[in-house]
């Protein structure tokens, strides 16, 4: 599930909220009172708020002010602007995903923080806020209650409200579905009592917990809520994601139509503010929509959108890291200056010290280059393998895809031209399902074989029928089976196996759409079942072309090297196998291969069974 809004509520923001339409005009005003102010105070004051008000608008020129706070705190000895600014300047690295700088900035920050404890809230709100963007949940978590606890001393509502919302939050990411209701709640009823109305950020975070826990009803009534107060305020980035949520809400729930028409929307907002991140799971939502609908042509489209979208996402990214890259290099420049005149009276202090500390860092420096050099090589040598593999992969892809739309292409253009007579339009047409059937197959493992390599594959395991998945298999794939006359045969029990439902129904799929692929025309498929201990191995078995024993070596450890066609000509690109092993590795499962050339071959899956 998405995040409908960082941990990172930054109490700078809460306590200088930014309306859209008139920043401009505040950063002119601050700016001017800026070229006539003569307290220090003041304009380190001047500086942060110019900070706040342009970090979501021109981070860059944020960032600048944020320096210069810290400059003019650092010559005045004045402690909470110091602090303050490195706060700011840790912000500017969250959003350019400079992790690492923001949270080493944060920690600085948190040493010079004590004993105020305002400021050690800000603090460890920020430090929770880039344990949340890289993922580490319990990180966050505890800081985010550290920095409730110093709420709680000043008695800030406020900060007391953020820090409720975050640990809500961070149990939701945790799946510890009540606590998470129960911090939500009470982050609700404070807003409530502070600003006499609901927050919507509290709604839909409820909203996300019980589309969570499958209770689609009590969902969408609060995702509503959140949707109607921010189409009251008027904040379109937060509309858009609301949308998406009651889009995946109806998704969930069946109604397709409605969630359509909510996906639909929050794709308008995403363009107008060209907001790539709120697209890609829109895109997403679509293509799920069409595909459950058995609009396949459709699904397409939006494959294709969401692919582009994460492309243009994934430049933007590069683009930001750089923007980080050389600010933080115009930091570190800047805060060297503000050195140098005591590193000057402290140089010839330590020289004879340095001197001692040089040779012995020489000789360090030189074993650890080594040891660096060998480990790059070995790297170097993974990394090519890598990429070779993938290199032909995707050339065996873009062969089977040029193959397949040019087959379509030139049918098309010939009926199109009125080449064809009645007859041969009729026989081309036909034809043409099978052909968009396997293209549209091998787009939908080249997206699932790319999300498995971006993220850790983590299965839902759950009691399963392993009759009704194999049924369902069957089913799905039917229409294949019937182009070449191939006959399913299968005995089956019903049987309870602990494995991922869509993982499971994903391998059965592509073994049986292989089987069918290297059947012969008016031959039988056996798909048997057998329990061995606490151990269900389910048998696929097709009397078709067979495997040679060098490639069956192969199939498991590199499918993208073995190439054999069908018996009418399919292709394969190895993908479905790589996703077939992938899987079953994560659900503790085995898969493998007998087969005899010109008699057939059989695909055996194990998966864990109740005892």
């Amino acid at each position: 599930m998405p995040k409908r809004i960082s941990t990172a509520i930054f109490l700078a923001i809460l306590l200088l909220p930014v309306m859209a339409g008139d920043w401009r005009h505040r950063v002119d005003s601050l700016q001017d009172l800026l070229t006539n102010e003569t307290s220090d105070t003041n304009r380190i004051n001047i500086y942060l708020r110019l900070n706040t008000i342009l970090l979501s608008n021109e981070p860059e020129q944020a960032m600048e002010y944020a320096v210069s706070a810290y400059q003019l705190s650092t010559e005045i000895n004045y402690n909470p602007g110091i602090v303050k600014s490195m706060l700011q300047q840790c912000d500017f690295y969250i959003i350019v995903g400079e992790y690492n700088t923001a949270l080493e900035m944060a920690y600085k920050a948190l040493e010079l923080a004590e004993p105020d404890p305002r400021l050690q809230a800000w603090c460890h709100n920020r430090i929770g806020t880039v344990h949340d963007a890289v993922g580490n949940s319990e990180e966050t978590l505890l800081h985010n209650k550290k920095s409730l606890h110093f709420s709680s001393i000043l008695g800030d509502s406020g900060s007391i409200i953020v820090d409720i919302h975050n640990i809500g939050r961070v149990y939701t990411d945790l799946g510890h579905y009540d606590s998470a209701l129960y911090y939500l709640r009470i982050a609700n009823k404070y807003e409530i009592n502070h600003k006499g109305r609901p927050d919507p950020y509290s709604l839909s975070n409820i909203g996300n917990v019980f589309l969570e826990l499958h209770e689609y009803d009590s969902a969408l009534h609060y995702h509503l809520q959140a949707y109607n107060y921010d189409l009251a305020d008027d904040q379109k980035y937060l509309i858009g994601i609301d949308q998406q949520f009651i889009a995946k809400t109806y998704f969930a729930m069946g109604r397709y139509r409605q969630a359509k028409e909510f996906a639909l929307k929050s794709i308008d907002i995403a363009n107008e503010l060209n907001a790539y991140d709120l697209s890609i799971d829109d895109y997403e939502i679509l293509y799920q929509i069409h595909k459950s609908e058995g609009d396949y042509q459709k699904a397409f489209e939006f494959a294709l959108k969401y692919s582009s979208a994460k492309d243009t996402l994934y430049t933007k990214a590069k683009q930001s890291l750089m923007l980080g890259l050389e600010t933080k290099h115009r930091v570190k420049e800047q805060a060297e200056k503000l050195k140098l005149v005591e590193r000057q009276k402290r140089l010839y202090f330590v020289l004879a010290i340095l001197s001692i500390l040089f040779f012995l860092s020489m000789i360090i420096i030189a074993i650890l280059i080594y040891r660096r050099q060998r480990t790059l090589r070995e790297l170097t040598e993974q990394l090519q393998l890598a990429n070779d593999s993938k290199e032909k992969l995707l050339s065996i892809i873009s062969h089977d895809l040029r193959g397949s739309v040019g087959t379509l292409k030139t049918a098309a253009k010939a009926i199109a031209d009125g080449l064809t007579a009645d007859k041969d339009t009729q026989e081309i047409l036909a034809s043409f399902y099978p052909v968009a059937d396997t293209t549209f197959d091998l787009l939908e493992n080249l997206l699932t074989w790319a999300k498995c390599n971006k993220q850790k594959i983590t299965p839902e395991i759950v009691e399963l029928d392993i009759k009704e998945l194999v049924l369902k298999s069957i089913d799905h794939i039917s229409h294949l089976a019937r182009s070449k006359s191939v006959e399913i045969v299968h005995y089956l029990q019903d049987d309870t196996i602990l494995a991922d439902r869509n993982m499971v129904l994903s391998i059965l799929r592509n073994l049986l759409s292989n089987a069918i692929k290297f059947s012969h025309l008016k031959s039988k498929i056996l798909i048997s079942q057998e329990k061995k201990e606490n151990r269900i191995i389910i048998s696929i078995t097709d009397h078709g072309v067979g495997i040679s024993p060098e490639a069956l070596e192969k199939i498991f450890k590199a499918p993208e090297e073995v190439q054999s066609s069908g018996t009418q000509g399919e292709r394969g690109s190895g993908l479905g196998i790589m996703i077939c092993k992938t899987f079953v590795e994560a659900m503790n499962g085995d898969i493998w291969a007998e087969s005899k050339v010109g008699t057939g071959t059989t695909f055996y899956l194990s998966l864990p069974a109740i005892s």
